[in-house]
């Protein structure tokens, strides 16, 4: 391996660390009452389809794929029981979160 490529490799984990850090950043603002679930899922949304592709093939990436987007989807976009839906969202955020920041460590 000559040097450039083992310092693009590790750009990628570092960068690939960043994202992940970040995603789990926006959903403990949530979970800690700085944001709502509609900004949540609107910055989280934007974040996602910009750098989700550095995550793509991680556990970090499924986990966070399986959970977030239906979340929101159901719980932000659809009618219903506002109070109802705050819970289950706040459910799923949470346990994701301590889903995600297993396989961050």
């Amino acid at each position: 391996i000559n040097l450039w490529s083992h310092i693009f490799f590790w750009r990628n984990i570092v960068k690939a660390t960043e994202v992940k850090k970040t995603l789990l950043q926006q959903i403990q603002d949530y979970l800690t009452g700085l944001i709502s679930k509609e900004d949540y899922a609107i910055i989280a949304e934007e974040y996602y389809s910009s750098y989700g592709n550095i995550i793509r093939g991680t556990e970090f990436y499924e986990i966070f794929s399986d959970n977030i987007p239906d979340c929101c989807l159901v719980n932000v976009d659809e009618p219903g029981n506002d109070d109802e839906k705050e819970y289950c969202f706040h459910k799923i955020l949470e346990e994701t979160y301590d889903k995600l920041k297993r396989v961050l460590d």
